[in-house]
């Protein structure tokens, strides 16, 4: 089980996404990073991420990935047969 903790930064850094990008997602659309906790109760706390958590949200993202992938040339495939 991985326990590590990530900051903001490192999963900036992992996604190849910009610092501000995840700072948007946290506060305005949540679902587009993997689950978070706070370090505390405060607005300004600190956001960190279980690395276990990344790598399960990443690996659901490439899955609803691949499936538009797959649905897109099925509807393709099903567009050339007119």
């Amino acid at each position: 089980m991985q326990h590590e903790i990530l900051t903001k930064q490192q999963l900036a850094q992992r996604q190849q996404r910009s610092i501000d990008s995840i700072n948007t997602a946290c506060s305005r659309e949540p679902e587009s990073v993997p689950r978070f906790f706070k370090l505390g109760n405060s607005k300004n706390s600190p956001i960190r991420f279980r690395l276990s958590d990344v790598i399960d949200w990443e690996a659901k993202q490439a899955e609803k990935t691949r499936m538009k992938s797959e649905a897109n040339i099925e509807r393709r495939n099903q567009y050339k047969q007119f």
